[in-house]
């Protein structure tokens, strides 16, 4: 929508700036690194200007909605290229050097291993089916919604409530990953999800958004 801001590119980290900051393109990598004034990256030598079409996402795809792989997957290949790397110092740069770092490579890695975006690739999809999608999308619009609520009562919540809701909160997501990545865990841990809301409302650590669905629930 915002393409060039004019002399505002010069100071600020504008939207051009901040798209090359989340590109996958290999001229975008370690690039634009400002909250604010893009100034700083032209000091230290990491800016780039946009010149090409930015396509977004990891330079290695992960194809999964599963939370905890997205969020962890990293330290696993954190962890098991450390113990791969031959040489203490070698394993000590492997948790302080760049990702794509090696033994005689550069900090940052070379940027020719970074895979080349032709511009063709297709955003991961679950091919789960229509019904099952949508059941996932109203699941994550009420945890949405349970989510807010949590955050608006949390001075008034005790920390065992607190602490069950962000148990159930994540317990959710995992699952909405589970049933869209169609792994063969997904039914019965969407039960069991099912299970422990029943419970938690039971308990009184939740309660249901419409007050007459109470007796149901019970």
């Amino acid at each position: 929508v915002i393409n060039n801001l004019g002399p505002l590119e010069l100071i600020l980290n504008t939207p051009s700036h901040h798209r090359v900051h989340h590109g996958r393109n290999r001229y975008c990598i370690d690039k634009n690194y400002a909250g604010t004034l893009i100034i700083w990256d032209r000091i230290f030598g990491t800016f780039q200007a946009e010149n090409e079409k930015v396509l977004y996402g990891l330079t290695h795809p992960i194809n999964t909605f599963e939370p905890f792989k997205v969020q962890f997957h990293h330290l696993v290949y954190i962890w098991t290229t450390f113990w791969a790397t031959p040489g203490f110092f070698n394993k000590f740069s492997v948790i302080f050097k760049g990702p794509g770092w090696g033994p005689g490579k550069p900090r940052l890695g070379l940027s020719e291993e970074i895979p080349e975006v032709t511009g063709k690739e297709v955003p991961f999809s679950s091919s789960t089916s229509q019904l099952l999608r949508i059941y996932a999308v109203v699941q994550f619009a009420l945890m949405l919604a349970f989510y807010e609520e949590t955050v608006a009562d949390k001075d008034v919540l005790s920390h065992a409530t607190l602490l069950l809701r962000v148990c159930f909160i994540i317990l959710t997501l995992t699952s909405i990953g589970f049933l869209l990545d169609q792994r063969q865990e997904a039914a019965v841990l969407e039960t069991f999800r099912c299970l422990v809301f029943l419970m938690l409302c039971r308990l009184g650590h939740l309660k249901p958004f419409i007050p007459a669905l109470s007796f149901a629930f019970e």
